[in-house]
């Protein structure tokens, strides 16, 4: 059994004719006929009905025919896969980025990459804080979007966006008819929801020491919870202005709190790790994304 006898088979079945199979195939018909010949000689059974005007499948061919479409799908993808392999692009990219951040810019500079290299998968990745480092250390992403931290002396990395934060409550809370600056010692009393991060973190951003806490694991859920009334915390800008303008949720000023200017995220790799074509069309596209702006 060959794969151009397959061929034949399934050129036939979809063209309706020897005929017209010979067309698509750019072959004589009787070398189609023979290849077809040959196979149901070497399986044992007949393909085809050939009593009738057309050739019409048994239902031993119809079951071969279904099995030959998968075969030929599966060389086809070989040797696509082959020639991938040729040129050294990659099978597959992996790209990180933290969940805090406008995902629009970052799909906008994937979809670039993905349509010059379509046979390549990238794979997407959200994670909170710093939770991509994760993904980097297992292999599953070279390209992480991430808060800069200026102790990671193993990557480089370029601007990507400043994020801005803000402490936020319920426009309706009675916190917010009492005090304009809350005493830490009151806040304290309200629960504090914060995102779960990296498990191997130590470090803490904003959180008041000794408070009553909820603790989610996304920000639509977050933000959820203080628009309810259940609770306070610190949403990137971007997500909230929609509720900030329609007063459901307010600014909320805590005691030795700092407003925020604003978090860095760099798009970083590791310095040594080798780069292939696709990888690296990623990040010059990266680059250029952040020259624009």
């Amino acid at each position: 059994m060959t794969l151009d006898q397959l061929k034949s088979l399934q050129a036939i079945v979809e063209g309706g004719s020897l005929k017209v199979a010979a067309q698509t195939l750019h072959r004589t018909q009787p070398t189609i006929s023979v290849a077809i010949k040959n196979l149901e000689d070497e399986l044992g059974l007949k393909i085809f009905d050939r009593d009738h005007y057309r050739n019409k499948l048994t239902p031993q061919g119809k079951a071969l025919y279904e099995k030959a479409k998968l075969v030929l799908g599966q060389a086809q993808s070989f040797k696509t896969l082959a020639k991938q392999l040729a040129t050294g692009e990659e099978l597959e990219v992996g790209i990180a980025f933290t969940s805090a951040i406008p995902v629009s810019p970052i799909i906008s500079t994937i979809r670039q990459c993905k349509e010059q290299f379509p046979r390549t998968r990238l794979e997407i990745y959200s994670k909170n804080g710093t939770g991509p480092l994760d993904l980097l250390e297992n292999g599953q992403a070279s390209i992480l979007i991430i808060p800069w931290l200026k102790d990671i002396e193993k990557f480089e990395s370029m601007h990507f966006m400043n994020v801005r934060f803000i402490s936020v409550i319920a426009a309706n809370s009675p916190v917010l008819q009492k005090y304009e600056v809350v005493p830490k010692s009151v806040i304290k009393t309200y629960p504090q929801v914060i995102i779960s991060g990296r498990q191997s973190s130590k470090k803490t951003y904003g959180i008041i020491e000794g408070g009553d806490q909820w603790r989610v694991n996304d920000f639509q859920t977050k933000k959820e919870i203080i628009m309810q009334g259940m609770g306070w915390g610190s949403l990137p800008e971007h997500l909230i202005k929609d509720e900030l303008a329609q007063g459901l949720l307010a600014p909320l000023r805590v005691e030795g709190e700092v407003e925020s200017p604003g978090i860095e995220f760099r798009v970083a790799r590791l310095n040594a790790e080798p780069v292939g074509p696709v990888a690296q069309r990623l990040w010059q596209l990266f680059r250029q994304g952040a020259s624009e702006s």
